[in-house]
């Protein structure tokens, strides 16, 4: 009885704390940092430099959430911080902004650049001193795509079963930190803090 009482509470103590979203973006970074090693010893690929690369930019992020100081100062990208909930939907957004455009630079995928920019600036305007009716609007736009995300986390789980015992283990890593992610930022959404800064 007391355990049952107690589960939930503890379960969105996790969710509300902000140094677990950057245990989880470690992860996803460390993650790609792997593969990217693993597969360079498959052969190697100039795409792979990209991986690596923003593997590194996505670790170095969630460390700076976790130890509750940014750590990376690319002129104003990250001026939000990274300790408030509203702070950490800007960044992660722009963060995966930064990691499209990396990886495709490196992969030559003019469409990964694109989507990255378009990250970016999505980020950037949720910093602006928008009208009211354009924040309602980018607020919805972001709980539906977080939503999304928590779909696509439980498919990438259930898909990540499969292949060789490593790939398994990493891919399940993969899945899990990216849909407890997505769950903070939808969650986030929804908190009074943000809410407010979006005006509604």
């Amino acid at each position: 009885m007391f355990i049952s009482l107690i589960l939930p509470y503890m379960v969105m103590s996790f969710f509300d704390e902000t140094k677990n979203f950057g245990l989880m973006a470690m992860i996803a970074g460390l993650v790609m940092v792997l593969s990217a090693i693993i597969w360079v010893v498959d052969g190697f690929d100039l795409g792979l430099i990209g991986v690596l690369i923003a593997g590194l930019l996505l670790l170095v992020f969630g460390l700076g959430v976790y130890q509750g100081e940014s750590k990376l100062n690319i002129g104003s990208l990250f001026d939000e911080g990274v300790t408030s909930k509203f702070g950490l939907v800007v960044g992660f957004i722009i963060i995966v902004g930064v990691v499209d455009i990396v990886q495709g630079i490196f992969a030559l995928n003019i469409m990964s650049i694109v989507i990255g920019v378009l990250l970016i600036l999505f980020g950037l305007l949720m910093k602006m001193d928008l009208s009211p009716i354009l924040k309602k609007i980018i607020w919805v736009i972001l709980l539906i795509v977080f939503l999304l995300g928590i779909i696509g986390g439980i498919l990438g789980v259930v898909a990540a079963f499969g292949g060789a015992a490593l790939w398994i283990v990493l891919n399940v890593l993969n899945a899990v930190a990216y849909l407890v992610i997505y769950i903070m930022l939808f969650l986030y959404m929804l908190s009074p803090e943000v809410k407010s800064k979006m005006s509604m």
